[in-house]
Protein backbone atom coordinates (compact mmCIF):
# COMPACT_ATOMS: atom_id res chain seq x y z
CA UNK A 1 0.00 0.00 0.00
CA UNK A 2 1.62 3.78 -1.08
CA UNK A 3 1.27 6.19 1.88
CA UNK A 4 -0.07 9.65 1.38
CA UNK A 5 2.35 12.23 1.70
CA UNK A 6 0.25 14.50 3.85
CA UNK A 7 3.55 17.49 4.04
CA UNK A 8 2.46 21.15 3.83
CA UNK A 9 4.40 23.26 0.94
CA UNK A 10 7.75 24.55 2.33
CA UNK A 11 6.16 27.97 1.75
CA UNK A 12 3.25 27.65 4.53
CA UNK A 13 3.56 30.57 6.62
CA UNK A 14 4.73 30.07 10.02
CA UNK A 15 4.33 32.31 13.46
CA UNK A 16 7.87 33.55 12.90
CA UNK A 17 6.62 34.89 9.43
CA UNK A 18 3.92 35.94 10.46
CA UNK A 19 5.85 37.78 12.89
CA UNK A 20 8.15 39.21 10.78
CA UNK A 21 5.42 40.50 8.41
CA UNK A 22 3.77 42.63 11.09
CA UNK A 23 7.11 43.93 12.24
CA UNK A 24 7.60 44.98 8.44
CA UNK A 25 4.40 46.53 8.35
CA UNK A 26 4.42 48.11 11.36
CA UNK A 27 7.65 49.26 10.96
CA UNK A 28 6.48 51.09 7.31
CA UNK A 29 3.20 52.61 8.96
CA UNK A 30 5.56 53.96 11.54
CA UNK A 31 8.06 55.44 9.07
CA UNK A 32 4.98 57.11 7.87
CA UNK A 33 3.50 58.72 11.67
CA UNK A 34 6.95 60.14 12.37
CA UNK A 35 9.76 60.07 9.75
CA UNK A 36 7.53 60.97 6.47
CA UNK A 37 6.85 63.78 7.85
CA UNK A 38 10.03 65.67 8.98
CA UNK A 39 11.02 64.10 5.51
CA UNK A 40 8.62 66.48 3.77
CA UNK A 41 9.55 69.42 6.01
CA UNK A 42 13.29 69.21 5.32
CA UNK A 43 12.14 69.18 1.44
CA UNK A 44 9.85 72.03 2.06
CA UNK A 45 12.25 73.89 4.09
CA UNK A 46 14.95 73.49 2.05
CA UNK A 47 13.10 74.65 -1.14
CA UNK A 48 10.12 76.53 0.13
CA UNK A 49 11.54 78.02 2.93
CA UNK A 50 10.73 78.01 7.03
CA UNK A 51 7.32 76.16 7.56
CA UNK A 52 4.15 78.81 8.90
CA UNK A 53 0.85 77.59 8.94
CA UNK A 54 -1.58 79.36 10.71
CA UNK A 55 -0.67 80.79 14.37
CA UNK A 56 2.72 79.54 14.52
CA UNK A 57 5.64 81.46 13.77
CA UNK A 58 8.70 80.28 11.87
CA UNK A 59 10.71 79.30 14.80
CA UNK A 60 8.82 75.95 15.56
CA UNK A 61 9.97 74.53 12.61
CA UNK A 62 9.72 70.51 12.66
CA UNK A 63 7.23 70.74 15.36
CA UNK A 64 4.82 73.09 14.05
CA UNK A 65 4.46 70.38 10.73
CA UNK A 66 4.16 67.13 13.23
CA UNK A 67 1.56 69.22 15.12
CA UNK A 68 -0.71 69.80 12.17
CA UNK A 69 -0.23 66.72 10.90
CA UNK A 70 -1.31 65.04 13.61
CA UNK A 71 -4.16 67.67 13.79
CA UNK A 72 -5.32 66.57 10.47
CA UNK A 73 -4.86 63.12 10.99
CA UNK A 74 -7.46 63.43 13.67
CA UNK A 75 -9.83 64.53 11.90
CA UNK A 76 -9.85 62.03 9.36
CA UNK A 77 -8.32 64.04 6.20
CA UNK A 78 -7.79 61.96 3.59
CA UNK A 79 -4.66 63.12 2.13
CA UNK A 80 -2.94 63.23 5.78
CA UNK A 81 -3.78 59.70 6.16
CA UNK A 82 -2.78 58.19 2.48
CA UNK A 83 0.80 60.08 3.62
CA UNK A 84 1.14 58.23 6.50
CA UNK A 85 -0.39 55.10 5.58
CA UNK A 86 1.52 54.97 1.94
CA UNK A 87 5.04 53.29 2.79
CA UNK A 88 3.09 50.31 3.60
CA UNK A 89 1.99 49.06 -0.15
CA UNK A 90 4.75 51.05 -1.51
CA UNK A 91 6.99 48.30 0.80
CA UNK A 92 4.40 45.65 -0.33
CA UNK A 93 4.74 46.59 -4.28
CA UNK A 94 8.94 46.81 -3.62
CA UNK A 95 8.85 43.10 -2.31
CA UNK A 96 6.47 41.97 -5.35
CA UNK A 97 8.83 43.57 -7.61
CA UNK A 98 11.94 41.97 -6.08
CA UNK A 99 9.87 38.57 -6.09
CA UNK A 100 9.16 38.58 -9.32
CA UNK A 101 12.91 39.48 -10.41
CA UNK A 102 14.14 36.14 -8.38
CA UNK A 103 11.33 34.25 -9.71
CA UNK A 104 12.05 35.47 -13.59
CA UNK A 105 15.59 34.94 -13.02
CA UNK A 106 15.11 31.19 -11.56
CA UNK A 107 13.71 30.19 -15.27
Amino acid sequence: MTELRTELPATRPTALNLKRELLLMGGAIAFGLLILPLLIWLAGHFTLGPYTHGDTGPGYGPLALYGNYFMELGRGQLVYWVAALAPAPLLLILRLWLALLRAMSRG
